[in-house]
């Protein structure tokens, strides 16, 4: 595997970082802890030792089987036991910061401590703060319950620390769930479904407003124990928020495979074989980025299809129509502004 970069086969997550959490909350469910255990590499002594990690895979096996208690207040619980976690610093120190950016820029340099296989892409315009979220490595039918219990945990968080979380907006891929009523009353904002990206839009009128919550000395404190925490864990980026991050900084350029390759240090051969483990591979990767900016950028403002080109690498205007046309079956203008 690429150096710096882990894979689902790698202990990048800490037992006591939610792992627990998840497994206590499907027990309470009625969940057997051997059965959610069998076949992973996690065993029950492990569960009480202060750094055990866990194989990605496993997390996502975990996962699996808690969602076959079909509870959908799941990921809400959890987001909930995650953000009052005892054993995490980086959980503790997050309502105690002075306000939300500087809460948020602590998850942000220390998200690997929590979700590493979610990343985030972040655009600002006057009035809001979008935060996109994405999977840092191939995720498959967990996918949809990780980026909740991600969204949920920003949620929770506003809520915490402003008490003004209503005016937050989500943004979600998948399809309405059956039990739409009761998975909406867990949000204290609105929350679409089947929308073209999975974001959390923050008013700005919150980004410096004091966390209610906020504790200077215990914030500097608990920072100290997360950087202290880093010193000891494995590399926590994952491929594809590698190559999509490296995508977004070099726009309004298209980089190329190629230069992608030489940027990671790799062949070009063995970037497409690490994308194809990953079971997928670079024109799509690429296109998943463009296709998630160009929403975005309708949803934000009021840009011209000449002018959402120039953004996203396009030499014209038509060749950016066809390129949505073919990701989202719809033209630019017949998305609606937010």
């Amino acid at each position: 595997m690429l150096p710096g970069a882990f894979n689902l086969s790698d202990k990048n997550l800490l037992l006591r970082h939610g792992v627990t959490d998840l497994l206590q909350l499907a027990q309470r469910r009625g969940a057997n802890l051997h059965k959610l255990l069998h076949g992973t590499q996690i065993f029950e002594q492990d569960l009480s030792l202060a750094e055990s990690r866990c194989h990605h895979r496993d997390w996502l096996t975990l996962v699996a089987r808690s969602q076959q208690l079909a509870s959908p207040e799941l990921p809400f619980i959890l987001a909930d036991s995650l953000l009052h976690n005892k054993h995490s610093s980086l959980c503790q120190s997050l309502p105690l910061a002075a306000n939300l950016a500087t809460s948020l820029r602590q998850l942000y340099y220390f998200r690997h401590q929590l979700l590493p296989g979610i990343f985030v892409l972040l655009r600002k315009t006057d009035s809001h703060l979008s935060i996109v979220l994405k999977p840092a490595v191939q995720l498959g039918a967990q996918q949809a319950f990780i980026i909740k219990l991600a969204m949920a945990f920003l949620v929770r968080l506003v809520q915490l620390g402003t008490q003004r979380a209503d005016e937050l907006n989500i943004q979600l891929k998948q399809t309405a769930p059956a039990h739409l009523a009761h998975f909406n009353s867990h949000w204290p904002c609105p929350a679409r479904f089947s929308q073209p990206l999975d974001a959390l839009h923050i008013p700005l009128s919150l980004w410096y407003q004091p966390f209610i919550t906020r504790q200077a000395a215990g914030f500097r404190d608990l920072s100290r124990a997360c950087y202290q925490l880093n010193s000891r864990l494995p590399p926590q980026r994952g491929l594809l928020e590698l190559i999509q991050r490296q995508l977004y900084r070099a726009l309004p350029q298209q980089a190329s495979l190629e230069q992608l390759a030489s940027y990671l240090g790799l062949s070009s051969s063995s970037l497409k074989r690490l994308l194809q483990q990953q079971d997928t591979h670079f024109a799509a990767l690429a296109d998943d980025l463009r296709c998630d900016l160009a929403n975005l950028l309708l949803l934000q403002s009021r840009l011209s299809n000449r002018q959402l080109a120039s953004e996203l690498g396009y030499s014209d205007e038509h060749n950016f129509r066809r390129a949505f046309k073919r990701w989202t079956g719809h033209v630019p203008s017949s998305v609606r502004l937010w």
